[in-house]
């Protein structure tokens, strides 16, 4: 019995061990959590007994790593205070913070069609439907104003400064550009 589940194992290495390392790595920030994860995934294959062994092992491998990367993001997530010599303010929430100030006129700087729907969504961080009704328009053009409004916040952010994103997309820094034409900042 525990030599047919090894073999079972053995098999669903050598066919997926790749595929669900990218898939992962795609998931996490980081490549030696993606191989943490993994391993973990095969632990439990390695752990299921014959009794309940999986019938379609790729779906079940699938359905365990996704179930990991989920328990991986919630083991990552601090819900106590941290001692006050760890809690010292990120970089990333200061360089988030410090460009977030250059915002409000950048939006304001955009063309009158855009600006009061990204004020409203951004700024005042009202719902959609809200924005619909006190603009008097319909659902679709205030998610198509939001969608093109924050295109050309991004290319007018782009001009003016670098940023800089870890793994996941999220800015972590930016630099202002020396010869950017913007003086809105």
């Amino acid at each position: 019995m525990e030599y047919q589940n090894t073999m079972i194992v053995e098999s669903a290495w050598r066919a997926y061990q790749q595929k669900l390392l990218s898939f992962i790595h795609t998931k996490v920030g980081t490549y030696e959590d993606a191989e943490d994860i993994l391993n973990e995934v095969f632990v439990k294959l390695l752990k299921v007994n014959e009794s309940n062994s999986p019938e379609n092992v790729s779906a079940w491998l699938y359905h365990v790593t996704k179930n990991s990367i989920v328990d991986y993001y919630r083991a990552k997530k601090s819900f106590s205070p941290l001692p006050d010599d760890l809690s010292i303010e990120s970089d990333d929430i200061n360089a988030v913070k410090q460009l977030s100030k250059c915002m409000i006129p950048m939006i304001q700087s955009l063309p009158d069609t855009y600006q009061e729907t990204l004020l409203l969504a951004e700024i005042s961080e009202k719902k959609y439907k809200d924005i619909a009704v006190e603009l008097n328009l319909t659902l679709s053009s205030v998610k198509s104003r939001i969608l093109r409004g924050r295109k050309l916040l991004i290319k007018s952010m782009a001009r003016c400064c670098t940023l800089y994103r870890n793994g996941i997309g999220d800015i972590v820094d930016y630099e202002q550009k020396t010869t950017n034409d913007c003086g809105r900042c």
